[in-house]
């Protein structure tokens, strides 16, 4: 029996709000029990509050007289919706306080009712001036933590206002096309025979932009494998690795299998092993890879113990997409503005450095490691590879289009070691590349 789309989204919320896994795992456990044609509003409700939590939560607390404990934070998701409704849907503001109201009763706490309904009332009536008096605040004005301000103005002060705008938009659609099955160009006009438009990406050669997002089964030929969905930064890692037929490639935390996938498309008769270590993962990248046509030896491993699943045989290339705090695509992934804390960044760096060290080991002489992450935080980036060169004799940082001449590296910012790619409004999410060969 379906549940209201919006008691499904406060069970969601709240879930998130108490760190229990990343909003995409729990929509993807609970939105089954909506009913399909409700899916679109629960969505909306849970990226939505998720996209503005800074605020939104800001706001909460100045109205409330205490925060609410743990075991009510369903109750706290339900006033973050009714705030998020009056604010930026297109509930009329009564409707947003009421069906705040009736979720309490749906979810089984009738004290509850009084406190929503004043709360939202009063905050409905003083707005003005409840918005003015926390204007000032880091989290209103960019809405986005405190702490992530303090380190974006630190590290990219020059970058910061189009960061803090690219990262607060909904994200542009980007596709890959596989032109080993048909050409870029070729594909953009099926799109356009269908009455979608599209432009080219400015850095991939393989790109394109949609001006509005669509289902993937509105994709031409998606299921035949004639298309993917990738940003456009992401699309830069195979073109970078430059894969050869006969090569054997080590795609490290390959997980969902974008890059793996793109890698065999420019190089079919690639030696190609993807790890990664959740079994949940593993299925989506084999999935990605049957919808292409492709294949790899999938192992489910941890790429920072390559003892445990590695045949002892050198690697020629090795790509290194390294778990990180994602916050160059936070716009794609907005409940980082509620889980990522300022303490997961050093717990991340010496989870890269291990896996970096490990790795190394399985890559032949002469051999080359792309290290990738989707941050634009230096210490996972440039101060990483300045650490892992200065204690790795034998290894050397490269040009990043050593191994794809043909390659214009006019994206993103050189810093002291790779390229920085920041998200822009329309165009690429925030990045991070560099290149290493053992000597």
């Amino acid at each position: 029996m379906s549940q209201p789309a919006r008691l499904v989204s406060a069970k969601i919320l709240e879930q998130v709000l108490l760190q229990r896994g990343s909003l995409s795992t729990q929509i993807s456990k609970q939105i089954a029990e909506v009913d399909y044609d409700e899916q679109g509003l629960a969505k909306e409700l849970c990226f939505g509050v998720s996209r503005y939590y800074p605020q939104l939560n800001t706001v909460a607390l100045s109205l409330l007289s205490k925060p609410f404990e743990d075991k009510d934070f369903d109750l706290y998701a339900a006033l973050l919706m009714g705030l998020y409704q009056i604010e930026h849907m297109n509930t009329p503001d009564h409707a947003a306080v009421h069906e705040s109201v009736e979720l309490c009763r749906q979810l089984e706490k009738e004290w509850a009712t009084k406190l929503m309904n004043a709360v939202l009332r009063r905050y409905q009536r003083e707005r003005d001036d409840i918005l003015e008096n926390l204007a000032a605040q880091p989290s209103m004005a960019n809405n986005l933590p405190k702490w992530l301000v303090k380190r974006f103005k630190k590290h990219w002060d020059a970058e910061f206002d189009a960061i803090v705008e690219a990262t607060n938009a909904h994200p542009p659609m980007c596709i890959r096309v596989n032109e080993s099955h048909v050409p870029r160009e070729t594909y953009k006009q099926m799109l356009a025979e269908q009455g979608t438009v599209s432009r080219e990406t400015d850095f991939s050669v393989s790109g394109l932009y949609l001006e509005s997002a669509v289902s993937v089964s509105m994709l031409p030929n998606f299921e035949e494998g004639h298309v993917s969905v990738q940003d456009e930064s992401a699309q830069l890692a195979a073109s970078l690795l430059a894969p050869k037929a006969g090569e054997r490639v080590l795609d490290a935390c390959a997980a969902p299998g974008g890059k793996t996938g793109h890698l065999l498309e420019l190089a079919p008769e690639l030696a190609l092993t993807a790890v990664e270590l959740e079994p949940w993962r593993l299925a989506r990248i084999e999935s990605n890879l049957e919808r292409l046509g492709v294949s790899a030896e999938l192992i489910c491993g941890d790429a920072s113990t390559p003892e445990a699943w590695w045949d002892k045989v050198e690697f020629d290339k090795i790509l290194l997409d390294a778990p990180c705090s994602a916050t160059g695509v936070i716009r794609r992934n907005p409940d980082i503005k509620i889980n990522r804390k300022p303490d997961d960044i050093a717990a991340l760096v010496a989870i890269q450095a291990s896996i970096l060290d490990a790795t190394w080991q399985t890559l032949k002489q002469g051999g080359y490691l792309l290290y990738a992450t989707c941050s634009l935080m230096p210490e996972e980036n440039e101060q990483q590879m300045a650490s892992f060169l200065a204690r790795t004799e034998n290894a050397e940082e490269c040009p990043l289009n050593t191994l794809a001449p043909e390659l214009a590296l006019t994206f993103g910012k050189s810093v002291s070691h790779g390229v920085q790619i920041f998200p822009t409004l329309d165009g690429q999410d925030g990045f991070y590349y560099c290149l290493l060969q053992k000597r």
